[in-house]
């Protein structure tokens, strides 16, 4: 009895761990060290989305992020086997982290690159007020795509230990803060984590901040392919896309590359001579 009743609390806390997370930093950092306006009170957007997110995650089975790695190994993937106990597990951890964060880098460069995976992503950047629900902002096919993609490439490539995957589970947690509302900043070490002020130029509205800081949570790979773009001291700029489109209801959110394709082909016919 008491293996199943783990089982289902840990499954319970993949699932809602992120709304947790929010909480507590929307009542903490943002509120005592909010880097702009806060977000209406009346604006629960992000949570809808975040709903149909987590919808499209279960209708794709196991894909929150590292669990992909648990079912493709015990399908028989995992071309490495990574060690699991004693000071290897420690390495191991920092091995599938590094793959898994250069995975979620390769898809997010990806996303900026092709249109029709930007039509999707646009959403996440669509949002005017940066806090940490836009961590949550993501359109529900998206999960799908990795699972099939980046996900699944690195579960063939490493065999892992459940214990590893949970440490990559926590880890991503951390994406929350990225995105909240404060004036966290590292200053010259930047390049050493991903921080709020850090991942705001990549949400900029200005032309100026354009295809740079790309990383999850390791800039070190923008340095590598050349996205590093270190904020300046006190640089907070304006968040959301430059043409200032936005779902405003649940439904325009859920159906959105197709809205955002429909208003991009209007503004080149108009731009057209």
């Amino acid at each position: 009895m008491v293996a199943p009743l783990a089982s289902v609390l840990a499954f319970a806390l993949v699932v809602t761990g992120p709304v947790w997370v929010m909480l507590l930093v929307r009542m903490v950092p943002e509120r005592l060290w909010p880097a702009s306006e806060p977000r209406p009170q009346r604006d629960r957007l992000n949570l809808f989305v975040w709903l149909a997110y987590m919808l499209a995650q279960f209708s794709a089975g196991p894909a929150f992020g590292g669990l992909i790695t648990v079912a493709v190994n015990a399908a028989g993937g995992g071309l490495i086997v990574l060690p699991s106990s004693g000071w290897g597990l420690v390495l191991a951890a920092a091995i599938y982290l590094l793959a898994m964060d250069l995975a979620e880098y390769a898809f997010h460069r990806a996303q900026h690159a092709i249109p029709a995976l930007w039509a999707m992503h646009s959403l996440h950047h669509s949002d005017p007020y940066f806090d940490s629900t836009t961590s949550a902002r993501h359109f529900w096919a998206e999960p799908v795509i990795k699972s099939l993609t980046v996900w699944l490439a690195v579960g063939v490539l490493f065999k892992v230990s459940p214990a590893i995957v949970a440490i990559y589970a926590a880890a991503t947690y951390y994406n929350v803060l990225i995105h909240s509302n404060t004036r966290l900043d590292l200053g010259r070490f930047n390049w050493v984590v991903n921080t709020p002020a850090y991942h705001r130029l990549h949400h900029s509205a200005l032309p100026e901040h354009w295809d740079c800081n790309f990383a999850a949570l390791l800039p070190i790979y923008d340095v590598i392919f050349g996205g590093y773009r270190p904020p300046r001291p006190g640089e907070r700029p304006p968040t959301g896309l430059d043409t200032g489109e936005r779902p405003r209801k649940a439904l325009e959110a859920a159906l959105w590359p197709l809205g955002y394709a429909r208003q991009r082909r209007r503004a080149a016919a108009q731009a057209a001579p």
